[in-house]
């Protein structure tokens, strides 16, 4: 196991998990893998799957954190209406920091956790992503502005 960036945020990210799913959430190979699959299965009453894999090396520094963080942020996609383009992955983002404030505060500590997630969540759409355009794009589109270098 990993030393976790931060073990504060940690907490966090299980505290809100736990908040907004309280019937808590399962881990699965075959989870929802396009909004539109996870709306249906939200949509239908049934229990949030996030996917198993890709978590044996994160900044949670422990999967299950990770797992929680892949519910709180398939929660904020499902709630919020946001899809999986690189604008829903912002934004889905945004609500996540909009929670973080929420319930503890607005602080330079929120603030570094809301920078994380924001390189988490964005730096992944980002780096699926081929067309260049999008760097310009997101520069613009977060809150705050964050310099991109392009090579």
């Amino acid at each position: 196991m990993k030393s976790p960036f931060d073990p504060s945020l940690n907490v966090a990210i299980l505290h809100i998990a736990a908040r907004q799913l309280p019937n808590g959430f399962d881990v699965s190979d075959d989870a929802p893998d396009t909004y539109e699959k996870l709306k249906a299965h939200l949509c239908a009453g049934k229990r949030m799957i996030v996917w198993s894999g890709g978590s044996d090396a994160t900044v949670y520094g422990h999967r299950s954190v990770n797992f929680a963080f892949r519910a709180w942020h398939d929660f904020c996609h499902w709630d919020g209406g946001h899809d999986f383009t690189l604008e829903g992955e912002i934004a889905a983002c945004e609500m996540q920091c909009q929670h973080l404030f929420e319930f503890y505060g607005d602080s330079e500590r929120i603030q570094v956790w809301c920078s994380l997630l924001r390189a988490e969540i964005v730096g992944q759409a980002l780096f699926f992503l081929t067309d260049t355009s999008a760097f310009l794009m997101i520069s613009a589109a977060l809150s705050p502005p964050i310099l991109l270098i392009l090579t």
